[in-house]
């Protein structure tokens, strides 16, 4: 290798699990990145190859897409079809394990290909209207580099596969069913996919079927992201006929967009459990996707200053006893107070771990005050 790269030699393979060594088909071992927008040159080594979570944290504009944008570069080069994906002089270099041998690429020499990637926009399927900007906004990396993405629609795939009576209807099928606990039935009726969403996760009572884009905009993001995913496996991988057996590295950005609390914290364990094999690298301005991070996840965090530019720095934490005013003031988020903006005085501040412990407080301290502005008697048997 030449002085231009920035990594020159295989690193040691790592894991969290030493006895077993059992790394995932495709995983991450080292990123190095020089001159990239705000990065003037940073990076992380000795990941983990057991890791299914690389999960980025950071403050907005200090650099979690610049980051991830770079991985896709370090891994596909600069240009994607008719896109040119960056124009600065910039170096990227991605060490990682693949197919069981030790890789290196340099801003793309390995023309990795089994990667997906997603921006925070990605609520837009592939349509009739689209055709003629399809080819180019469908583009694997352009989600990640553009906002006006359009998404491979599954739904086209699954009338495919229910026409011909492919058992990957059925497979594909129950991925999302699993991935939306909500939803009861996928359906085919009329030439139409649509979805019978359940009053609530454990009843049986459902509402009227409606299409996906009547869908909540949670539900739309998890179809649309992750069919778009399970079509571009389906293209990688064409040999593979189980949903568990795909193998792939992908990147999300803004991984709790449009997702509601509860939903952002079973979402990493829900796609571990669907895609066992897949490694995924994900930014995060919340810290609920932490709660529900699966065990062995990495955490990285993104700095940024004049001086030195965008950094990246791993932050070695077991979180899965702590609570959320622990992690939001840990070095993962750095927040100095949690208190209400409007509190004026820290005595006031409630301290109860959950609501209903709170608002049995506040009923037994109404009843006191109750019983205090009363003439009743204190009872015998509590003097």
């Amino acid at each position: 290798m030449t002085e231009e790269f920035l990594i020159k030699e295989y690193s040691e393979d790592v894991f969290f699990n030493e006895e077993k060594r059992e790394a995932l088909p495709y995983s991450i071992k080292q990123i190095q990145i020089e001159n990239y927008q705000g990065i003037i040159k940073t990076g992380i080594k000795g990941i983990p190859l057991d890791t299914q979570w690389i999960f980025l944290t950071g403050e907005n504009s200090f650099g979690k897409t610049c980051v991830l944008q770079a991985i896709i570069i370090g891994l596909f080069g600069n240009r994607d079809t008719r896109e040119i994906l960056t124009d600065d002089d910039c170096r990227v270099s991605i060490e990682l394990k693949a197919g069981g041998a030790d890789r290196i690429s340099h801003s793309g020499s390995l023309k990795f290909e089994h990667f997906a990637a997603y921006g925070p926009s990605r609520l837009t399927l592939q349509s009739q209207e689209s055709k003629n900007e399809f080819s180019r906004k469908s583009a694997v990396t352009y989600s990640l580099f553009n906002t006006d993405g359009i998404l491979l629609n599954i739904e086209y795939n699954l009338m495919i596969w229910y026409l011909k009576k492919d058992p990957m209807y059925e497979s594909v099928k129950q991925a999302l069913l699993k991935l939306l606990p909500h939803i009861k039935e996928i359906k085919i009726v009329d030439d139409e996919v649509i979805y019978v969403e359940k009053e609530n996760e454990e009843s049986e009572r459902t509402y009227d079927p409606m299409p996906f884009g009547k869908l909540a905009s949670g539900y739309r993001n998890i179809i649309a992201m992750v069919g778009d995913m399970l079509i571009r496996f389906c293209k990688q991988q064409p040999h593979v006929r189980k949903i568990e057996d795909f193998c792939d590295i992908v990147l999300i950005d803004e991984l709790d967009s449009h997702l509601h609390p509860k939903w952002q914290r079973r979402l990493p364990g829900l796609l571990s459990g669907v895609f066992p094999k897949v490694q995924f690298v994900a930014s995060t301005h919340s810290i609920i996707p932490f709660m529900g991070a699966p065990e062995n996840s990495v955490f990285l965090k993104v700095t940024r200053n004049q001086e030195e530019g965008i950094q990246i720095k791993r932050v070695d934490m077991d979180i899965k006893n702590l609570l959320p005013n622990t992690l939001l003031t840990s070095p993962l988020f750095d927040m100095d107070k949690i208190t209400h903006l409007n509190n004026k005085d820290l005595s006031d501040v409630r301290t109860e771990d959950a609501y209903d412990e709170m608002a049995m407080n506040d009923d037994i301290r109404s009843r006191l005050r109750a019983f205090e502005e009363s003439d009743a008697d204190f009872p015998d048997e509590l003097s």
